[in-house]
């Protein structure tokens, strides 16, 4: 991981010499100064390859409403640490610029994502797993009914069980839609055969949601193997 160590080194060494001031900085010295190689970006976030370990990428998180480092140091407890539905996150390095604004750096195991060409998921029939591509739309709808604010989940979904209710409630509601396709229901084998996903998903929303808005669209889950991983859940923290 040198070329990892010595970026950040020299990110820290700029900063200290006021030559990287801002976010615009970080993004131009990460872009054409560094060994990094961009792969993907989001709204808050960038993601790189890292050349000397190709099993891990880089995710820098400069945007002060970014929410992810809260997911991640919750991921990193040791109690979640070998939880096979969420991300293993190797490190966390945190700089603050001459601004005040602080930027989250983690590195992170590379995962797959569940089309071929890196697009998002949107219909069940995307993910590697048509039964686990209805039972997602169900828990996506199940969330997206609290809004932006998510809250008053814990308060009003007290237990798994319940949580399970709703998901069930959901998809019979999603079959009846007539603007998609769905033809299907999740049914008492899908909630079995998918049980510890929906045990740590439960555990997110339920830890987390009054933290940040949670955001569960197909780009949020990703690949080990056949094993569904959570990766980044919180759209944005609640301003305090």
């Amino acid at each position: 991981m040198n070329i990892y160590l010595e970026t950040i080194q020299e990110i820290k060494e700029l900063v200290e010499q006021n030559e990287i001031k801002d976010k615009q900085d970080i993004e131009q010295y990460l872009d054409r100064c560094s060994g990094l190689d961009p792969v993907a970006e989001g709204v808050y976030a960038t993601v790189y390859n890292l050349p000397d370990e190709p099993d891990k990428v880089v995710k820098v998180c400069p945007d002060k409403k970014d929410g992810y480092y809260i997911f991640a140091r919750w991921c990193m407890t040791p109690e979640n640490q070998s939880n096979p539905h969420l991300p293993i996150i190797h490190r966390e390095d945190v700089i603050t610029l001459p601004c005040g604004m602080v930027v989250r750096v983690y590195v992170v195991e590379r995962l797959s994502d569940f089309t071929d060409d890196g697009s998002r998921a949107t219909q069940p029939q995307h993910f590697h797993d048509y039964d686990f591509g209805l039972l997602w739309g169900s828990f996506k709808a199940v969330m997206q009914s609290f809004g932006m604010d998510n809250s008053e989940f814990p308060e009003e979904v007290k237990t798994l069980e319940v949580f399970v209710e709703k998901i069930k409630v959901s998809s019979s509601h999603l079959v009846k839609r007539t603007d998609n396709d769905i033809l299907d229901v999740v049914d008492d084998n899908i909630i079995e055969s998918h049980e510890e996903f929906l045990e740590t998903l439960f555990d997110v929303l339920t830890q987390l949601s009054t933290l940040g808005s949670m955001d569960l669209h197909g780009g949020n889950f990703m690949l080990r193997g056949d094993t569904v991983v959570i990766t980044d859940p919180i759209a944005h923290k609640y301003v305090a």
